[in-house]
């Protein structure tokens, strides 16, 4: 887009990216203006967005429950595992969650009777929202607010005060100032593409070819909200105890991602991540304002349980596997995914002592204390080492990136091509187009041109079960190489073997094993050494 001066319709790769409203690229492009075109002005909106909705947290948090619910709720939200993850990606997720959480913010404040900016702030995020993840930004509060008055909440409202027309017409309007022209450029495949294939298909049709199951999401939730998913009794005991308009509503909206997604084909743990909010602000209210009870405490210590067998399984594989070299970066990745489930149980007694230990008479009246909360800061900083040793060892054996050396020396027209591998992350880090074809044969037009090319395929994928099933029965998975067949034939001169590159697809979770072959004029240069690259052929590789 930045190369093309166009910025009303996402491209990528030399071609229209339609799966996403072009929010986050707008923003990656600000950033990419002050950081440089690299990762961190990719990944840099995701991350000041991230603690921008930990503030946002806060300050709902402290309007509805007070100082002490507000900071917990933000703490909280800060170091639970999923945010942990998303809140770093280079996708489209967190300014759709910053604008839901700020537009349920200001429907609560409306029906209790809030007025002025609040109107504005509610339908002006919820067209930012849909800018940045298209129907998903109004579906979660339509859902709230049906599932709170049908179902939760079964007193009158006062609907009049969301000023649904006049908001409507104000959101539509600004959604409008985008989609007309995109529609327009695109002769409508904005919308049989965006909507239809990404929205409306993988409703019906799982996109990653997974079964569809319906606890799903009940088991994932738990994952992606641990530690603090450990006090989801003291949570319930909460919503018994002080169940109001204020806390029915927040009961709703996080509830409304399981009622949407469980029915949709396709499941992603991070498609629950518009409700999370609502969990921990609920979560400062529980810590505020409920006694410990023996309900909360076996709740906490069965999660808690998991979580630290887990993590020590994690860490017991390390050293008692015997690891093949290959794998040796993986090998200190499971251990830093270890250190960061022992880190989380670590942080969730630690929190279970000072936020949910105290048993005053008056829990209502507890008072908000900054030193309690330095005691948190131990396995905070724990969890940050687990999260750098993790990233730094998947980054040595990540693809693209090993293969960054060898593509700067290429000829400046060569061509490229990848079959069964499309991972853009082929095209940000060797700042060149590819030829992305799903099929692990390519199409001959790509191999008809006269230019040099570099043509890399997928030989081998070793998928994360085949993982699990090693780190239980001790069986290294089937490396070999010799039964996959070439697209072209081996004997054919005009394409010169260059080695395979190994490496931890972090996209698809699985082990992959990539062919790479040059045509000549574009084998000028020897191949990169090191980073998992061959420089020879490996027919059968042990």
């Amino acid at each position: 887009m930045e190369q093309r001066g166009e910025w009303c319709v996402p491209f990528f790769n030399g071609a229209y990216r339609l799966d996403k409203p072009p929010l986050i690229y707008w923003l990656m492009a600000l950033s990419f203006r002050i950081f440089g075109v690299n990762e961190l002005g990719a990944r840099a909106p995701s991350i000041f967005l991230s603690a921008l909705l930990c503030l946002l947290v806060f300050f709902i948090g402290r309007s509805l429950f007070g100082l002490r619910a507000g900071a917990i709720a933000s703490f909280s939200l800060a170091t639970s595992l999923q945010i942990l993850i998303h809140g770093r990606l280079a996708v489209a997720d967190m300014p759709m969650i910053v604008s839901v959480a700020l537009a349920q913010w200001a429907i609560l404040r409306l029906l209790e009777g809030g007025k002025g900016p609040w109107f504005w702030i509610l339908w002006i995020a919820l067209g930012i929202g849909f800018l940045a993840k298209g129907p998903i930004a109004w579906a979660v509060p339509l859902v709230t607010l049906l599932l709170w008055r049908l179902f939760l909440w079964r007193h009158p409202i006062r609907w009049r005060r969301l000023h649904l027309l006049a908001g409507s017409t104000v959101m539509i309007g600004i959604v409008s100032l985008w989609a007309i022209p995109a529609l327009l450029a695109t002769r409508g495949a904005f919308w049989t593409q965006g909507i239809g294939e990404h929205v409306f298909r993988r409703g019906v049709e799982a996109f990653d070819g997974r079964p569809h199951f319906w606890g799903y999401y009940l088991v994932s939730s738990l994952v992606s909200l641990f530690p603090w998913s450990a006090f989801l009794g003291w949570v319930v005991l909460s919503l018994r105890e002080n169940f109001s308009f204020r806390s029915s509503f927040l009961l709703a909206w996080f509830l409304a991602p399981f009622l949407l997604f469980t029915p949709y084909a396709t499941q992603l743990p991070h498609y629950l991540l518009p409700g999370f909010p609502a969990f921990f602000l609920l979560l400062g209210q529980a810590a505020t304002k409920t006694r410990p009870r023996s309900l909360g405490t076996a709740v906490f210590w069965s999660i808690w349980g998991v979580g630290l067998l887990g993590g020590s399984f994690a860490v017991w594989a390390t050293f008692v596997r015997a690891w093949d070299p290959s794998y040796h970066a993986l090998r200190l990745a499971l251990w830093a995914v270890g250190g960061v489930f022992l880190s989380l149980c670590l942080l969730a007694l630690v929190a279970k002592t000072v936020l949910f230990g105290d048993a005053s008479s008056s829990p209502r009246d507890r008072p908000f204390r900054i030193f309690p909360f330095l005691a948190l800061g131990i396995p905070v900083l724990a969890l940050a080492g687990a999260f750098w040793l993790l990233g730094s060892s998947l980054r040595t054996v990540e693809p693209a990136l090993s293969l960054r050396g060898f593509w700067k020396d290429l000829p400046g027209n060569t061509v490229y091509v990848a079959a069964g591998y499309t991972e853009p992350s082929l095209v940000f880090y060797s700042r060149r187009q590819w030829v992305l074809e799903s099929d692990e044969s390519p199409s001959g037009l790509a191999f008809a041109r006269t230019e040099p090319a570099c043509f890399l395929r997928l030989r081998r994928e070793i998928p994360l079960k085949d993982g699990f099933r090693w780190l239980f029965s001790g069986h290294l998975p089937e490396r070999d190489l010799s039964s996959a067949s070439s697209p072209h034939s081996e004997s054919d001169d005009s394409w010169l073997p260059a080695g395979y590159v190994e490496g931890f697809d972090s996209a698809r979770f699985s082990w992959v094993i990539l062919e790479l072959r040059l045509r000549p004029g574009a084998a000028t240069m020897p191949p990169a050494s090191g980073s998992g690259v061959s420089g020879e052929m490996v027919t059968h590789p042990k």
